[in-house]
């Protein structure tokens, strides 16, 4: 667990993209006297719907203070100074109606943590790391200014997906602060898993099996109703938060490409097919539309295969007779999937060092980049499966490349030289 990669890697370039265009867009109704006026409006509009929101929370929320839950409010002041809070922002709980939920926001210049009743029951019942995880995830949003940077980047909102991704990546950021807060990984997962099946049930949900969900639940609907959502998927953020906090003994798991991309070009061709149904159907037409979707299920039927070689089911599975007997026909080890992804990386992110030997062995390239521009040193070391990366450098892995955030195997580790990374890697 390293608190400097605490920052999603990817919310600093979505926050860059979404300020360069909502630049633009004020700079464009600056000098336009109509655009002036339509922002103005518009900003007003939501101040006001905003201010009274919070009105009524601050009115009728019970505020925790010294005198009000002063365990839970103590709790509060601790997590604020460790984040290096100045001040200690304003906690108010509202009744929630069965709804589990939490979110930060500002009131006149003065930072507010909202919680839901059902959330808050939480640390009324034997649930109280759980509930210091929710409080810390909305304290680090403070922390960071979400709040404002959300406002600032508001025309964003109308660039598909852009503010969604940026949102999201926040998520993941303040998951992994909060847990680095508490010090404590099951209270954190099991905090989000009861985002999902409630304060009643939660501790006896399998984690393995829930996170599991992420390759099994592959699918292009699931895919694209994740990036219409300001939030990752619950088991995501779990696994997210899981490789953060060093459980290197867990599998990490990765949504099928193949699955997901055969599932978006269904989903996009039976809704062509629905919108012409209707067409046809006012026009007094007729559309075989079951037919039609029939015919694309079976055209994408095999887009797995065409994406994910033999080798690399083989390598996921763990199955290393698979692998070898694979080897031994002469299969291409250095194929890349649709994420750029070869056998390697997959053993690598699988942690199987038994299987990278026996690739390495066999003549795997360590050096070929995925889309990120990461080798599968890169992915051993960021997911402290030191082992692994002691393979790779034996085999000649090159810790001085890059990938697009420009970590490599050195700067994640902090080291200058190979020999300083492989002390590291031994100590």
């Amino acid at each position: 667990m390293n608190q400097q990669n605490v920052t999603s890697s990817r919310e600093t370039v979505y926050f860059v993209l979404a300020i360069i265009f909502s630049v633009l867009v004020y700079v464009i109704a600056a000098i336009s006297i109509i655009g002036i006026g339509i922002a103005l409006f518009i900003f007003a509009f939501m101040f006001f719907v905003n201010m009274m929101m919070l009105g009524s929370i601050r009115g009728n929320g019970v505020r925790i203070s010294q005198n009000q839950f002063p365990d839970v409010y103590e709790r509060v002041k601790v997590m604020s100074e460790q984040m290096g809070l100045q001040k200690v922002p304003d906690v108010f709980v509202i009744q929630s109606e069965g709804i589990l939920n939490a979110f930060a926001t500002r009131f006149w210049g003065r930072n507010m943590v909202v919680l839901y009743s059902e959330i808050f029951d939480l640390g009324r019942e034997q649930g109280k790391d759980e509930l210091d995880f929710i409080i810390a995830h909305e304290l680090s949003h403070v922390k960071r200014r979400h709040v404002w940077k959300n406002i600032l980047i508001a025309p964003a909102q109308f660039i598909p997906f852009l503010a969604q991704a940026y949102s999201r990546s926040c998520e993941y950021t303040c998951d992994r602060e909060a847990a680095f807060i508490i010090n404590n990984a099951p209270a954190a997962k099991r905090a989000l898993t009861i985002l999902s099946v409630g304060k009643q049930v939660y501790r006896e949900v399998n984690e393995d099996a829930f996170v599991e969900q992420i390759s099994t639940e592959s699918h292009g609907v699931v895919w694209v109703s994740e990036i219409l959502s300001s939030h990752p998927n619950l088991p995501k953020r779990i696994q997210s938060v899981s490789v953060f906090m060093g459980e290197t003994s867990r599998p990490i798991y990765t949504e099928n490409a193949g699955k997901v991309v055969a599932g978006v070009l269904i989903l996009g061709a039976a809704t062509i097919g629905a919108y012409f149904a209707i067409i046809g159907s006012v026009a007094g037409g007729t559309v075989l539309y079951g037919t039609f979707l029939t015919e694309m299920e079976e055209e994408f039927s095999d887009y797995e295969e065409y994406e994910s070689t033999n080798l690399m089911d083989a390598v996921s599975e763990a199955d290393i007779d698979e692998v070898n007997r694979l080897i031994e026909l002469g299969v291409d080890f250095n194929e890349q999937d649709y994420y750029g992804n070869t056998a390697l990386h997959h053993a690598t992110i699988y942690e199987y060092p038994d299987i990278i030997e026996v690739l390495l062995k066999a003549g795997a390239d360590p050096n070929i980049i995925n889309e990120d521009e990461a080798t599968p040193i890169i992915e051993a070391v960021y997911y402290a499966d030191y082992e692994s990366a002691l393979l790779l450098l034996d085999f000649g892995a090159d810790p001085e490349i890059e990938d697009i955030y420009g970590s490599n195997a050195l700067n994640i580790i902090g080291v200058e030289t190979e020999e300083e990374l492989r002390e590291a890697l031994t100590e």
